[in-house]
């Protein structure tokens, strides 16, 4: 939301009188103290419900590592399960910040094909988890927090040289397009963050030059990653939970060696 937006909002202005109190309602609850219960009466009534055995150990595992690989095919929530549960520790004052990554190499459009600033171009890959982050903290709330810095969507060039403390929780998208380098910067980034790097290596542009392979790899390689890492590894058929028609792809897919 910006400046203009502000002031609009701020003078109620350019909204109805429903929208422009609704707005205002949650911009409150995001910065008032006296709402902590509300938010946490939110996340009490409104629990994230794991739909399979593996969701169920990816939700244990952010409450127990601090590290997470989290790989397998398309449609199995590895990204919606650690934005969902850490929207919910950013409404719970668990943590102030949440910042999301992106690498620069892609099966998709890189960003430098989009026009406008970082933050323009970082919306276009922001939609899997911008209604996440509505449904779970409220659409004014989540907007005020990417304009405060508290929510922040970055391409993986711009991570190098930062640390991330424990007050933060960093997801990576499309893990798989890391390179080993760049792998390697990520995981040196920790400072007590809660760090959760997903992608499915089937699907690198990298093959197996795969940062994240690589990371698998050493993970399985030495039981003392196993002791303070987690993995979870949806790579059955069956842990595709988006819908019917996305499982059926999937396996025609496979069967063909397309994937």
């Amino acid at each position: 939301m910006g400046k203009i937006r502000s002031r609009q909002l701020d003078g109620g202005r350019g909204t109805s009188s429903r929208s422009y109190r609704q707005e205002v309602g949650e911009k409150q609850q995001y910065l008032s103290e006296k709402h902590k219960q509300s938010r946490e009466e939110f996340v009490k009534n409104n629990p994230i419900t794991p739909m399979n055995p593996k969701q169920r150990k990816y939700m244990e595992l952010l409450e127990d590592k601090k590290c997470i690989l989290a790989t397998g095919y398309a449609g199995t929530s590895k990204t919606f399960i650690p934005t969902a549960v850490f929207a919910d520790w950013y409404r719970l004052g668990k943590i102030k910040k949440l910042v999301l990554v992106r690498p620069a190499i892609s099966n998709s459009k890189s960003l430098g094909y989009f026009a406008g600033t970082i933050e323009q171009k970082s919306s276009v890959w922001l939609a899997p988890v911008i209604d996440v982050l509505y449904k779970r903290i409220g659409r004014a709330a989540t907007l005020l927090a990417i304009e405060n810095g508290d929510i922040e969507f970055v391409p993986m060039e711009t991570v190098k040289g930062r640390s991330f403390d424990d007050t933060t929780a960093v997801i990576v998208t499309e893990g798989e397009d890391c390179t080993v380098e760049e792998i390697m910067s990520l995981l040196t980034r920790q400072n007590g963050c809660t760090l959760v790097i997903e992608g499915d290596v089937r699907q690198s542009a990298l093959r197996h030059d795969s940062g994240l392979k690589v990371a698998i790899d050493l993970y399985n390689k030495y039981g003392k990653l196993q002791e303070t890492m987690g993995l979870i590894n949806f790579d059955e058929i069956e842990d595709i939970v988006r819908s019917k028609e996305c499982r059926e792809w999937i396996k025609v897919f496979t069967k063909e060696g397309l994937m």
